[in-house]
């Protein structure tokens, strides 16, 4: 269980759960976990280090470096593993960092690792993750194997042998198995060609967030040449909601299927109603055949929560 704002609601059922392993990231959470874990037994956690890197993706997702909300600085993280160590209710199991997320350099999660290490010898060292994934044509992460390599080699020039290994590859291994598909609700030709679309931030909240641009095409027009620069918006009231700039298109006409490709990992999670927006479907298809698992959000859904 991770999260450095967790409430203790949460906690207690975590605790009731009886997740493997709970990150601590502050002395509240040791506080509650305290009053909440039975007699008679004992939680497993970690403590969430800073491990001071400056990692090179977007400011809005890196969590490494020293000011982050994320984790404790070496000094403080050492005084709570103390506590721990003192506490019967909690049982130090060892320790947790993490860089940032949408990295293309496996060296810069892998320089975590030494950090982790000054802070002693336990059993359960978790390196984190962030590794990127592809998301247009300019960009070019580690595979996954060379992530590991990284993180692999690192463990062994620091890390007991004996320890165990936790990573967090993240939206590496998801992200490509999944595409949105949006119908073009509007074409307005003016100083630029915009392509409005019934969808944008509300169901891909990453676009404002921190400017994540995608690819796309014209899925029900694929056979046709390319021959205008377009501006992929989505519907919601914020200069922010754009999704692809530009975006090179078969001359774009109203209720085209536009498809975007690599949104299996924070999209979906993130949905959201901004501005009254109802969130999508999912539909899961494999071998020609398709199957809805979460359908479309009604506007009687949006309305049930009216007193």
């Amino acid at each position: 269980m991770h999260g450095n704002a967790k409430t203790t609601e949460e906690l207690g059922i975590a605790v009731d759960a009886g997740p493997g392993l709970v990150v601590l990231d502050n002395e509240n959470d040791v506080d509650r976990l305290e009053q909440l874990v039975p007699e008679g037994r004992t939680q497993n956690v970690l403590v969430r280090l800073v491990p001071g890197i400056e990692s090179s993706t977007h400011a809005h997702v890196q969590t490494g470096q020293i000011g982050s909300k994320f984790g404790l600085t070496a000094s403080a993280a050492k005084r709570l593993i103390a506590r721990i160590e003192a506490s019967p209710a909690v049982t130090m199991r060892g320790v947790h960092a993490h860089v940032g997320s949408q990295i293309m350099d496996p060296a810069e999660l892998a320089a975590a690792v030494a950090p982790l290490a000054e802070l002693g010898e336990f059993p359960v060292y978790d390196l984190g993750g962030g590794l990127g994934a592809r998301y247009t044509y300019d960009e070019h992460p580690a595979s996954v194997a060379e992530y590991l390599d990284a993180l692999i080699g690192a463990a062994r020039e620091h890390l007991p042998a004996s320890a165990e290994l936790i990573v967090e590859p993240g939206r590496s291994m998801v992200n490509g198995s999944a595409m949105t598909l949006y119908t073009v609700t509007t074409i307005k030709r003016d100083d630029r060609t915009f392509v409005a679309i019934d969808g944008g931030m509300g169901d891909n909240l990453e676009v404002a967030m921190f400017q994540q641009r995608y690819e796309g095409c014209l899925a029900t027009r694929l056979n046709e040449d390319a021959a205008e620069d377009a501006v992929v918006v989505g519907r919601h009231c914020e200069s922010g909601d754009v999704l692809i700039d530009p975006l090179r298109l078969p001359a774009p006409r109203a209720g085209d299927l536009l498809a975007v490709p690599s949104t299996g990992a924070y999209t979906h999670t993130m949905a959201n109603n901004y501005n009254g927006y109802r969130r999508p479907p999912v539909v899961f298809a494999a071998n020609g055949a398709a199957r809805a698992v979460i359908r479309r959000e009604t506007w009687d859904d949006l309305f049930a929560r009216d007193v």
